[in-house]
């Protein structure tokens, strides 16, 4: 009776915890039936000409990309700078969800994408990979949250666009500032959570 009890009031500690968190997986996506297990290397983008999101910081950028290298380590995954699996990510706000058909031939956006204000901001501009994936399937072009973090997975090889998924809200809700470390493992951890391959298969 002892036992069944402690199991109950876990399950509502648990539950209550899950209802409380400040963030919440928006987006997870495998597109084109990519087999993601096919890969066994990745490579994560770099800031072009030390350009960064707006409210993202170095350190910011070097703590979600160790985040995401540890998901994506644990998982069997190598980082190399050579590989065609390009991690990308990045901060979203104040945008409006909606799904957008396929886009005529030749578009390609850049590293901002403005909806209402604040756009998408982008480590790498989205053009290196997007345009076959805007002529052959639908995106999700916004997401109604104040800071969402988005993480993309792209064959560059192919173009084509294997994983995104989104999270919210990775900024803080007074000073509108980045999290902290702890905060962004778990947000990114949170990601990952529907990812395809799973840690230790």
């Amino acid at each position: 009776m002892k036992k069944l009890s402690f199991i109950l009031i876990a399950a509502v500690v648990a539950l209550f915890s899950w209802s409380c968190s400040p963030y919440s997986l928006l987006n997870s996506t495998t597109y084109n039936d990519a087999n993601v297990a096919a890969f066994k290397t990745y490579r994560i983008a770099t800031p072009q000409n030390d350009q960064l999101p707006p409210k993202m910081t170095k350190t910011d950028y070097y703590n979600i990309a160790n985040a995401i290298r540890q998901q994506l380590n644990a998982r069997g995954y190598t980082e190399s700078a050579s590989s065609p699996l390009l991690v990308n990510f990045g901060l979203t706000v104040q945008t409006n969800i909606q799904t957008e058909p396929a886009l005529p031939a030749g578009y390609w956006p850049g590293y901002w994408n403005g909806f209402g204000g604040w756009g998408s901001y982008w480590i790498a501009p989205r053009s290196l990979y997007l345009q076959n994936y805007y002529q052959n399937a639908q995106l999700i072009t916004g997401i109604e949250k104040e800071g969402v973090l988005t993480i993309d997975i792209v064959d560059t090889q192919n173009h084509s666009y294997v994983w995104s998924a989104s999270v919210g809200s990775i900024l803080t809700p007074g000073n509108k500032e980045i999290r902290n470390n702890a905060a962004i493992q778990e947000i990114v951890t949170l990601a990952f959570k529907k990812f395809p391959v799973k840690i230790g298969q």
